[in-house]
């Protein structure tokens, strides 16, 4: 009997973090929207280091414009790249940005035009206007 318990609890469990990821997302998109970017922080970060690709975007954007928390490239550059590698076309086309202007990289257009096809390839408006097309 216990043992047919845990089981229901971890089939439960199992079921809760898809609609739980949506709502601590959301709870956090409406506190930065607020500016309450505490509230936010605190249910993105978490988020992120699960691996959330949408968290992981936003957490970014926040570093690159000192949103929220002090204005660091390395950390946004480092958040987009986990995202990217998630295939998120935002995070590609930002990470284009971002070695195009040497916010916290190495300066590299043909890196930034790398990471631009990519996002555009995926239909990223943005990243086909800074290809040229």
């Amino acid at each position: 009997m216990i043992r047919l318990i845990r089981i229901a609890v971890f089939a439960i469990c199992a079921a809760l973090p898809a609609p739980l990821v949506a709502q601590n997302y959301d709870v956090g998109l409406d506190a930065a929207i607020a500016g309450d970017y505490a509230t936010a922080l605190e249910n993105w970060r978490p988020l992120a280091e699960q691996g959330n690709a949408d968290a992981q975007l936003i957490l970014g954007k926040l570093y690159d414009d000192g949103e929220g928390v002090p204005q660091e490239y390395a950390e946004a550059v480092r958040l987009y790249r986990l995202s990217a590698e998630q295939d998120n076309a935002n995070a590609l086309h930002n990470l284009g940005f971002m070695y195009g202007k040497g916010h916290g990289v190495q300066q590299d257009s043909a890196e930034a035009v790398r990471w631009y096809r990519l996002s555009a390839e995926q239909g990223n408006a943005n990243a086909q206007n800074n290809l040229g097309g």
